[in-house]
């Protein structure tokens, strides 16, 4: 009488173990894929002395890979929203990547001497992190309208397409503010930084960290 209570309780043991199996062979080969991810939060306006005016904009961007497999990080792409107008959201493509440390000998001024164009894919090794400082242009230049500045709250999206999946992927979302004083400043030749105090970026901090490239962050 007490064979099927024996059964039920070896099956639920079989399931168990079974299921134990399953998650343990999905955490092994997570860990094996490539699994790319990007950090995210300051923009700079660079100075637009050498670009008559032109505003492109500057992330300092962190790359790591969670896995342990190499992958390519293909393209990233940035969306702009401007006090929540999704209707009139702008797409900026990467065009360059910035050599920092050149950049500031330079005096925050885009030369040819310290951008590298056109930005391209790159590999990615496991358990690696790499910084990059990517400047981004609207999208289908010259054919559509430059960027222009004005005062308001703006809202970035960031996306990534890498070889670990099929579609691009939204990675990060920020916010800045932007006043009518740092748009003056802007105009009048001056590189403006908009920075997210909240988020740190370990890679880009260590890669330069003998230059001041950042205002230090308010005292409490």
């Amino acid at each position: 009488m007490q064979l099927p209570a024996i059964d039920g309780w070896l099956s639920l043991a079989l399931a168990l173990a079974a299921l134990a199996l399953s998650v343990l062979a999905l955490a092994r080969t997570r860990a094996l894929e490539f699994a790319p991810e990007v950090l995210a939060g300051d923009v700079i306006l660079p100075r637009a002395s050498r670009l008559a005016g032109e505003v492109r904009l500057l992330l300092p961007l962190q790359f790591s890979n969670g896995g342990h497999a190499d992958g390519i990080v293909e393209w990233v792409a940035l969306r702009l929203t401007v006090d929540g107008d999704t209707q009139h959201s702008i797409l900026l493509t990467p065009v360059a990547e910035v050599d920092m440390q050149r950049f500031i000998q330079a005096k925050r001024t885009l030369d040819a001497e310290n951008t590298i164009e056109p930005f391209s894919a790159f590999p990615l090794e496991g358990k690696r992190s790499l910084a990059k400082f990517v400047l981004f242009d609207v999208a289908e230049r010259p054919r559509a309208a430059p960027l222009e500045l004005r005062p308001g709250r703006y809202g970035f999206e960031l996306f990534m397409k890498s070889t670990a999946t099929r579609h691009p992927r939204l990675e990060r979302t920020f916010e800045h503010s932007l006043e009518s004083r740092q748009i003056e400043d802007f105009r009048n030749d001056a590189t403006v930084y908009l920075i997210n105090y909240q988020i740190t970026l370990p890679g880009v901090r260590r890669e330069l960290a003998s230059v001041e490239w950042l205002p230090r962050a308010p005292r409490a």
